[in-house]
Formats: C-alpha cells, sequence, structure tokens
C-alpha cells in the first residue's frame, strides 16, 4: 500500500535510504520503540511487557498506522537456541535477554509481589550446574527494569549460563509478525554488541560492568569470544532465513557518556567487523544503535568495518555528533537516521519547535538521499502525539525529492 501523495510504500522507501539511495522523500521514522506505542495501548504497562497482552509488536504496528510513520520494527526472535535442548515440537521462550531461546517448560516464573504500581517477578532456570535467577520489576506506566540479573556471581553464573546458551545450535524460521508488517517498514532482527549483551545478563550497573571488563580482560575476553560464536551462528541463521530487510546491531550499553572508546576497540570492535563483514557478503543491510556520545564509535565503523547505517547521531547535550559534519564526513558510505533531541524538543518543545529543527535536520543531510529522519534516541512515554504527527508532516511537506 502506498500512502496517498507518495510514490513509495514506507518500506521501500525506508530501504532505499538505508541504500543511501534517493526515495520520494526522507522517511519520517522516530524512535518509538517500547514506551509510545506501550501508552497508546491504554493499558498498564506490566500487561505488554509481562503478560504480553498485547504483544509489544502489534502495538507497534498500531503505532505506525496511527502516526503514518514509516517503520522499523526490531520486536522479533526467531527461535534459537543450543541444539542439545532445542525441541521443535515444544513452544520456547527467550532466555532472555538476548541469549537465545529454551524450552519454555525450563523457565519457571512467579509474581512474587504486587502493588497498585508494580508487579515483581521471580524467574528460575535450572542446569545441571544449579541454577540461575532473576528479578524483574514491571510499572504499571514505565518499561520494565531487572532487580538482579542471570549472572550475580561470575564465577558461579557464567559456567550455568553457557551451558544454556550451548556450543552447538539450532532455529525455526518462526517470524511472528514480518507478514503483518508488510509495507509499513523495515523488518528487522537483531543482534547485541558484547559489551551491552553482557550488561543486560550481568547483576550490578554500568560500574559494575566497567569493573567487569577491566578486573577480568581475560576472562571477558572468553567470555565474549563464546558469545561472538554464538552471534554469528544466529546471524547465519536470520540469513539463511531470507526473512529480515537487515539486522540491527543495539550498543546502547556501549555509549562513550558511560563506557570508553578503548573499551569498544578491545571488545566491541572485532565483533562489528566479524557481523557487518558477514552481512556484506550475504547482501544484508547492517544497522547500528550507538546512544549518546557516539562521534568517535561512528568513526571507528566508518573506517575499520562494513556498516551500512548508523544511528542517532545524538547531538548536544546529550551526543557530540553535528549533523551537518556527519554528512559530510561520513555520508559517502553510511546512511544516516537521526537526530532529534527527545527531551528539550520531542518530550517538551511545542508542534513548531520539532518542525523547525525536522526542516534543519532535512537541510542537513537529505541532499543525495541516505538520511532517514529521526530522533537522537527513544521518544519517552508522554512525547505529545502532536510533536509525532509533525515529524511526519514536516517529511511529507518539506523533505520531498520529486
Amino acid at each position: 500500500m502506498i500512502d496517498p501523495g507518495d510514490r513509495m510504500t514506507r518500506k521501500e522507501r525506508m530501504l532505499t535510504a538505508m541504500h543511501r539511495q534517493v526515495p520520494d522523500r526522507v522517511p519520517a521514522c522516530p524512535d518509538t520503540s517500547a514506551m509510545v506505542p506501550a501508552r497508546l495501548t491504554g493499558k498498564p504497562f506490566w500487561d505488554v511487557f509481562y503478560y504480553q497482552d498485547p504483544y509489544i509488536g502489534d502495538a507497534y504496528i498500531d503505532l505506525l498506522k496511527y502516526f503514518g510513520s514509516d517503520g522499523w520494527y526490531i520486536y522479533d526472535e526467531p527461535p534459537f537456541g543450543n541444539a542439545a535442548l532445542f525441541d521443535d515440537d515444544a513452544p520456547m521462550v527467550s532466555l532472555a535477554p538476548f541469549s537465545g531461546h529454551i524450552p519454555a517448560a525450563m523457565l519457571h516464573e512467579a509474581v512474587v509481589g504486587r502493588t497498585a504500581t508494580e508487579l515483581t517477578v521471580d524467574a528460575r532456570i535450572d542446569t545441571p550446574l544449579g541454577p540461575l535467577t532473576r528479578r524483574t520489576v514491571y510499572p504499571v506506566g514505565d518499561v520494565p527494569w531487572p532487580e538482579t540479573k542471570w549472572i550475580q556471581d561470575v564465577e558461579r553464573d557464567w559456567p550455568r549460563l553457557r551451558w544454556l546458551m550451548g556450543e552447538e545450535w539450532r532455529w525455526k524460521p518462526v517470524f511472528r509478525n514480518r507478514d503483518t508488517l508488510g509495507d509499513l517498514g523495515v523488518y528487522s532482527l537483531m543482534l547485541f554488541l558484547p559489551i551491552d549483551w553482557w550488561f543486560h545478563v550481568r547483576d550490578g550497573s554500568g560500574e559494575q560492568l566497567t569493573f567487569d571488563l577491566i578486573d577480568r580482560a581475560d576472562q571477558m575476553h572468553e567470555i565474549f569470544t563464546h558469545y561472538t560464536r554464538f552471534a554469528l551462528a544466529q546471524l547465519d541463521a536470520f540469513i539463511e532465513s531470507g526473512a529480515a530487510d537487515e539486522l540491527h546491531i543495539q550498543g546502547s550499553a556501549s555509549s562513550l557518556s558511560i563506557s570508553s572508546l578503548n573499551f569498544y576497540k578491545q571488545y566491541n570492535l572485532p565483533f562489528m567487523q566479524a557481523v557487518t563483514r558477514r552481512c556484506k557478503q550475504a547482501g544484508l543491510l547492517s544497522h547500528a544503535h550507538t546512544c549518546g556520545r557516539s562521534r568517535a564509535v561512528v568513526q571507528f565503523n566508518y573506517d575499520l568495518t562494513d556498516l551500512d547505517v548508523m544511528e542517532p547521531l545524538e547531538g548536544p547535550p546529550t551526543g557530540d555528533v553535528d549533523l551537518t559534519q556527519a554528512k559530510r564526513a561520513w555520508g559517502d558510505k553510511l546512511a544516516l537516521k537521526g537526530n532529534l533531541n527527545t527531551f528539550d524538543l520531542m518530550l517538551n518543545g511545542t508542534p513548531e519547535d520539532v518542525a523547525r529543527v525536522a526542516k534543519a535536520a532535512i537541510d542537513a543531510a537529505a541532499e543525495g538521499g541516505g538520511f532517514v529522519l529521526s530522533t537522537g534516541d527513544q521518544c519517552g512515554r508522554d512525547t505529545p502525539d502532536a510533536n509525532l504527527f509533525t515529524l511526519v508532516e514536516v517529511s511529507k511537506s518539506y523533505g520531498r525529492y520529486r
């Protein structure tokens, strides 16, 4: 389906820009990945994120229909996991976060606390080496957050998680919403940079992550070597399926606002090189997300990898990227996606403010194609609908190439 006044479907528009070509108009794809679609359901957030009523992917597709934005769908996880545990006939669940799947019967969850404002859920997985446990809090009006994560003691818990992840892997070609999304946007499957994967499974804050990378450098290289084998096998499954329009490489915890360029070079860059090289060989777009301060990371990716698309290119005060300079420095190799401020502008600004800044972004980066008008990171829950509608309208009225 092509929207009135357009010459391309939303998927065609996004893919054309991501291939650094010129679409009919600049795609308008604000990052509305979790909080805004959950709000639009009108339900408690725990319904969406714990009970999957509705599934967040369904809520995002409803959001695309509501705002008319160009879609970037990142929610489906095709079942992939340890071949020794894999069961083609049994339901599978995400090992979580982002470490493949296990048979649903292995995951034991229970609501252990309930108030008017939040649910507390304990999870347990039994392994031959002992149990893994996690506690997650599901607020009524916000995204869930982990009170404890799977790896609380590295020496004890990493062998248990590694046993679950396995040494050889299988997968099933199950793509929950690919057909439902259709031409509304690009269908993306996801891998996590090693630092980001560890951040999501390792108990503690970003400070604990830093301690691990410094104090356990040899062990972290060993752990990340195994994760890279796992992730590349997962990528091979994505490529074999032919289902994805692109690969999303998630790197929020690798932001230079909370991490260091040296860590990125040591732990993430070899992974990025291997993944983007394999994507290039297979003809699959690779698309990286590193928010916050990211200019030096983008330069590394530009110089040393085969990456195709970079986002969200945040500008000050939360980031350090100037969009005009980004287009000049990187636009010959990278498609650029970003970079409107999500706090001062999208959350607290007026529609007139959004229109002015969106037009400036188009002026800075749209020439010659290869630009997706977006936000500097995920839009907050209370972002006014009018501001998101304005972003789409500017794309239609100001962002046309022909």
